[in-house]
This record gives C-alpha cells, sequence and structure tokens, in this order.
C-alpha cells in the first residue's frame, strides 16, 4: 500500500461531516451559517492548534493578497485562517472525504471566493507553476514517504522569492503508537531535522528560520487539557482524531515530552 493510500484509509471514515455537524449543534452553533473561529480547535489538526496555525502565518508572511498553497489542508482551518488574513488560498489533499467537507465549511464561512480546496497529492498538484507566492505544509510530512518529491513541486510552483512554511513533527518513528497520522509505524514516515534541511535545500531552497516549538506546544496542551476538564466542549480537539482521541493524544503527549519528536518551523525561500 502507498503513503497516499494508507493516508486516505487512516482519515477516511464515511461519517466526518455527520460527526462535525453533531459537534457543532452540540456548541449551539449552525453548521450552515459559521463564522471560521467558532470551529475552535476542531479542523486545526496540528500540535498547537490554531495558535500554531497564525504562528505558520506570521513566518510565511502570509496576508492581505498573498496567493497561498496549502499541502494537505485537511478540512481547511489553515485555509480559513489565511483566507482571514485577506490571502488567495488553494489546498490541495488526497482524502477526498476532507476536501468535499473543506468546501462545504468554507462556504458556510462565506470564504469560497477566497479558497478554492482539491483533490490532488502534494507531489503532482497539476497546478502552474510560479503561481503561488507562499506555500505551507502543516503536520502532514509524517504521512509523506517522498517528501523531496512534495518539496520540489511547492519549489516548481512558487514564484522566485517566494516563501515554503514546513510545520512537522521530526524526529524518529521509534515512539509508541497510535498517532494521529498512523495506527502503527509502518504507515509513519517521521524524519529528522537534518533531514528535512537536506531536502529542503536539494529542491533549491534557502532556510531562513528553523524553530523548536516544542515548549510552546507542551504548554498549548497543558491548558488546553485545563480548559477540557473545566468547561469540556466537542470542539476542544480534532474531529479528525477519530474515535480513539486519548490513545493516540497521550502517546503524541509523551513523545513530545521525551524529545522523540520535535514540532518544528522551518521557513524556506525560493531563491531563483
Amino acid at each position: 500500500m502507498s503513503d497516499t493510500e494508507q493516508s486516505i484509509s487512516r482519515y477516511t471514515t464515511g461519517n466526518l461531516r455527520e460527526r462535525l455537524h453533531a459537534a457543532l449543534r452540540d456548541s449551539g452553533l449552525e453548521p450552515e451559517v459559521l463564522q471560521p473561529e467558532e470551529l475552535g480547535e476542531a479542523d486545526h489538526l496540528h500540535t498547537g492548534g490554531r495558535a500554531a496555525t497564525a504562528a505558520v502565518a506570521q513566518a510565511a508572511g502570509i496576508g492581505l493578497g498573498t496567493r497561498v498553497l496549502d499541502v494537505g489542508s485537511g478540512i481547511g482551518g489553515p485555509a480559513r485562517y489565511f483566507a482571514h488574513l485577506g490571502a488567495v488560498v488553494t489546498g490541495v489533499d488526497v482524502t477526498e472525504e476532507f476536501v468535499v467537507l473543506a468546501r462545504e465549511l468554507d462556504a458556510a464561512c462565506a470564504m469560497a471566493g477566497s479558497i478554492t480546496m482539491l483533490v490532488a497529492p502534494g507531489h503532482k498538484t497539476g497546478l502552474p507553476a510560479g503561481s503561488f507566492d507562499a506555500a505551507t505544509i502543516l503536520h502532514v510530512g509524517m504521512n509523506v514517504a517522498d517528501k523531496p518529491a512534495v518539496f520540489a513541486e511547492v519549489h516548481r510552483l512558487l514564484r522566485p522569492g517566494g516563501v515554503f512554511a514546513v510545520y512537522d513533527l521530526m524526529g524518529t518513528n521509534t515512539v509508541g503508537y497510535p498517532m494521529p497520522w498512523a495506527d502503527a509505524a509502518s504507515a509513519s514516515y517521521v524524519e529528522t531535522e537534518e533531514g528535512y534541511l537536506d531536502q529542503l535545500r536539494a529542491a533549491g531552497f534557502i532556510i531562513t528560520e528553523n524553530t523548536d516549538r516544542g515548549a510552546a506546544v507542551l504548554k498549548h496542551m497543558a491548558d488546553a487539557d485545563a480548559a477540557s476538564r473545566r468547561s469540556p466542549s466537542p470542539l476542544a480537539a480534532p474531529i479528525l482524531l477519530g474515535a480513539d482521541p486519548a490513545d493516540r493524544m497521550g502517546n503524541l503527549v509523551a513523545a513530545v515530552k521525551s524529545g522523540a519528536l520535535v514540532p518544528r518551523l522551518m521557513v524556506a525561500v525560493r531563491h531563483v
């Protein structure tokens, strides 16, 4: 089974829309008419949640008029955040269930005119060369075996001077499973920090930032856990985690605390 097939199998449930709609209604919200912030942490499937999305946007210089590519866009939380800043966003993801729901949520948030969601792999988008000012990838690399192919495609799609913000968990696959992105090590493609740096440079990028966000992530997790204990909310955790979020998040927290996994934000610039 290819990494793409593994990702589709891991994330496709057939009932994601129903679960999210139920969570929204349990929170007193109408799924057909939403503000992006009302979705809370439910559509940010990466450590650090919405705050990490904001950090990625700042690092990539995303703002009014920025043409942004989001690789592995999920149900569109980061894309909607970028669009809220005034960006024009294209998201690509291999999981059709995600893309269909993302389009629905974009329309509910009155953002369909600013966001295009496509079913496509990150290494072969079919989009025109040089058509983006910035690109992002948030906790997608752990599902991708051939990261050099994705990095080469992003390099092709960025204009000269374009910025690529990579926010992934880096380290080792020798951790406890299941994890949010995989049920077993055989479906996990965690890479070392050095591996990312080498592969980005080989694709033609210059690295301008490499930040360890572990402390911020652990604080966010602790704060989120405390808030959930005080006032439980069905939108307080990513809806994509599925039926066993406690085990997956417990293993993830343990790996970050031990240093086996480090959430890192790298900024790479296409110079030619």
